[in-house]
């Protein structure tokens, strides 16, 4: 669809009228539609590369799944202006946060606190396994205290896919997990530790570089986020020494903020500000 303003939406749909009038209730300056057939088996791989080709011409899209950003003003910019943004993701350093900066939500505090206490008692969730949520927060998300519960959140014992693979916690950007330590529901202490880059990033440098034929790695497929490098570690050390590595950092980060520049974060209804406090004092 093109609208008045230049901008252009692609889409896909089984019943175009459908859903062209439920567009229309959303957006009243559609000023063009132009469609064509695929089979249903391919519907999700011709959007994709309809939004990746409009992209590459420097198209402006009003779409926000599988796009690698929002071309247009992002609220990020109001909290973070671009040229900074840029800057932080080319730097090296860390980001110190502290933690009277942080966020107050008494209500917030107070309905997670449960998830929190029963996920401090579990002998699983070591000192280490904490101190990589830190590590990890503090190398990969902008300005970590004034982006915590806007853009990224952290969920202490969420309900995600708990039928096949339970989480310990995640940590979430935007709709995507980012960082979560599951488990396949009947071998509970093999642990598995997620970590999710932008894939052209890491493809950008020498594998080698990377130091990812050390580790298991899969392009992760997502409606949120087209292009995901999925890294699976199955020791606490061995994902520290992935984030000492400024290659995945980087990738990482690009992912985060291409994630924060869509919009919001989703999950904070499940934020966890025990399990942050208690993982940045490590």
């Amino acid at each position: 669809m093109t609208f008045a303003d230049g901008q252009r939406y692609v889409g896909q749909a089984v019943d175009v009228v459908t859903r062209f009038c439920a567009h229309r209730r959303t957006w009243s300056d559609i000023v063009e539609i132009a469609f064509r057939r695929v089979s249903r088996s391919q519907l999700d791989e011709a959007e994709r590369d309809q939004i990746r080709r409009r992209e590459a011409a420097g198209v402006q899209l009003r779409n926000v799944v599988h796009t690698t950003g929002r071309l247009s003003a992002s609220e990020l910019d109001l909290l973070i202006p671009p040229a900074e943004q840029q800057r932080w993701l080319t730097a090296d350093e860390p980001q110190p946060v502290r933690l009277a900066d942080r966020p107050v939500d008494s209500t917030l505090r107070h309905r997670t606190s449960h998830r929190f206490s029963r996920l401090k008692a579990d002998p699983r969730f070591t000192d280490e396994l904490a101190r990589l949520v830190g590590v990890y927060l503090r190398a990969t998300m902008p300005a970590p205290a004034l982006t915590e519960l806007s853009y990224w959140t952290v969920s202490a014992l969420p309900g995600t896919n708990a039928g096949a693979y339970p989480r310990l916690f995640t940590v979430s950007v935007h709709a995507l997990e980012t960082l979560y330590v599951c488990h396949r529901k009947h071998t509970p202490h093999e642990l598995e530790i997620h970590l999710n880059i932008d894939r052209s990033a890491a493809r950008s440098r020498l594998r080698a570089r990377l130091g990812l034929a050390l580790m298991h790695t899969a392009e992760a497929r997502y409606r949120i986020r087209p292009g995901v490098l999925g890294l699976r570690f199955t020791s606490t050390r061995s994902a520290h020494d992935a984030l000492t590595r400024p290659g995945i950092i980087k990738a990482a980060r690009k992912l985060n903020l291409d994630l924060m520049r869509k919009g919001p974060a989703l999950n904070w209804k499940t934020h966890c500000p025990e399990l942050i406090e208690h993982v940045l004092s490590i």
